[in-house]
């Protein structure tokens, strides 16, 4: 058995050969007049310094092309000194989110949210205002609507703080922050509790504010902080995945090291959660895709980027709640069996038949078919990306409403946008798009760290 995340730096000294897809790249013909725009998509670039949305025409042939940058004015929370050879990687899912005319993006070193308008005729984005997350590195966004008022949403926000981490095999394991971090009763509560936490929102669609109302919860440092949050579909639930304390780069993540992740599902009514409760299982941590069962809020999908050698087939788990308790009802390995791909996001697919999963270290697209009650039916070949793949580099997914192609971004070292035709048979790799805005620091891992991908389509 192999972890992937071992060969994290293994081609860094080598040289590069990628493509890149622009405004400016035509391949030496006249454009397809017949290739128009069909929506548009962006992700964000969380490097050392300012944070930037990139935005793409998305064209009908799947293609990107007009690569645009736009600030926000607030700070990304890449940071290439920490953690050691993890090189300050961090995770999450769903750090932008379109609501209306509006798009709003966490700033993971700002401590703060981005609002910008947009026009839906082209794309293009105005930065509006910036407002404090409530807490220490904001990393997911979700939404629903307010009950009896139009253009009004419940914005929750989640904050991660930091994510301690060990690293490697013995006898060469290393401790992030730092071993004395790890001897703390970490069940125990801590000054630092306040910043790891859910925050609520009000959003006005109308005009664009965004209002802090209140702290929904925060969590003790053993199973770790926020990495994704997301409303169920009808609104009535909320859930929390969290990363706990992972042991990777190691071919046997220790038990004796790991500290599980917890998947946290809340009743939500009219601002308020009540009714905690939670799953968790020795072996699994660094839970970070969450998506929910496209037809019930019963059924939750999460995939875990941290299990053991004996938890190896618990990457995808199918998560139930009954209103009392969260149980799994379901597991499975993604990619090659008795890998440790890493299995990190999930995207839904707009017909509800299917959900992927992406895998960090791994770069391949798992799919699994659905049936019309949303329960996991069997799982369709994995597809590995092309072009520059360096192991630990693919993150979230997002999935045209067409249900033609589906994306998926080069996160971490290839600073890049991959696109995948979707096939009876599960995906296809078609083409690796390197943005401009940060394609010269390709083979500096952690340089950038790419937060979010979502989109929407044009009007016809």
């Amino acid at each position: 058995m192999k972890n992937l995340f071992l060969m994290l730096f293994c081609g860094i000294a080598c040289t590069l050969t990628f493509t890149s897809c622009s405004d400016d790249d035509t391949g030496g013909g006249d454009p397809d007049p017949d290739n128009t725009v069909a929506g548009y998509i962006y992700t964000t670039t969380n490097g050392e310094s300012t944070n930037q949305v990139i935005r793409f025409d998305r064209m009908d042939d799947g293609s990107l092309e007009n690569e645009t940058a736009y600030t926000t004015n607030s700070l990304g929370g890449a940071n290439v000194s920490a953690g050691g050879d993890a090189r300050g990687d961090f995770d999450s899912q769903g750090a932008i989110k379109i609501i209306g005319d509006y798009l709003l993006t966490v700033n993971a070193g700002g401590n703060d949210v981005s609002v910008f308008s947009l026009d839906r005729t082209n794309g293009e984005l105005s930065l509006e205002s910036n407002t404090g997350s409530g807490g220490t590195r904001p990393v997911s966004i979700t939404e629903t609507p307010i009950n009896g008022s139009p253009n009004q949403y419940w914005v929750v926000v989640g904050n991660q703080w930091n994510n301690p981490n060990i690293q490697k095999d013995p006898p060469n394991i290393q401790r992030f922050p730092n071993d004395a971090f790890f001897m703390q009763d970490l069940t125990q509560p801590d000054a630092t509790d306040a910043e790891r936490n859910i925050q609520l929102f009000r959003f006005n669609a109308t005009d664009g504010s965004l209002n802090p109302v209140s702290q929904l919860d925060t969590y003790v440092r053993e199973n770790g902080g926020p990495v994704c949050v997301t409303f169920s579909n009808d609104g009535t639930k909320l859930a929390v995945g969290t990363w706990g304390i992972t042991h990777f780069m190691a071919e046997d993540p220790l038990l004796s090291e790991q500290h599980p992740s917890r998947v946290y599902i809340y009743d939500f009514n009219n601002g308020a959660v009540s009714n905690k409760r939670f799953f968790e299982e020795e072996g699994i941590a660094g839970t970070i895709g969450l998506d929910w069962n496209p037809n019930n809020s019963n059924t939750l999908y999460a995939t875990n980027f941290n299990t053991t050698v004996a938890k190896t087939d618990n990457s995808l788990t199918v998560l139930q709640d009954t209103g009392s308790d969260v149980t799994k009802i379901n597991n499975s390995t993604t990619g090659e069996e008795d890998d440790l791909d890493e299995a990190c996001w999930t995207a839904v697919s707009p017909t509800g038949d299917r959900l992927y999963v992406a895998s960090f270290t791994g770069n391949v697209i798992t799919p699994f078919t659905l049936d019309g009650s949303g329960s996991v039916t069997g799982k369709l070949p994995f597809e590995a990306r092309e072009d520059n793949a360096p192991p630990a580099d693919s993150k979230d997914l997002y999935i045209t409403s067409d249900n033609k192609y589906l994306y998926n971004l080069g996160a971490f070292q290839s600073y890049s946008i991959n696109i995948f035709d979707v096939t009876a048979n599960g995906v296809d790799y078609d083409e690796q798009v390197v943005l401009e805005t940060t394609q010269g620091s390709i083979g500096q891992p952690g340089a950038f760290n790419f937060l979010g991908l979502v989109g929407f389509d044009v009007e016809q």
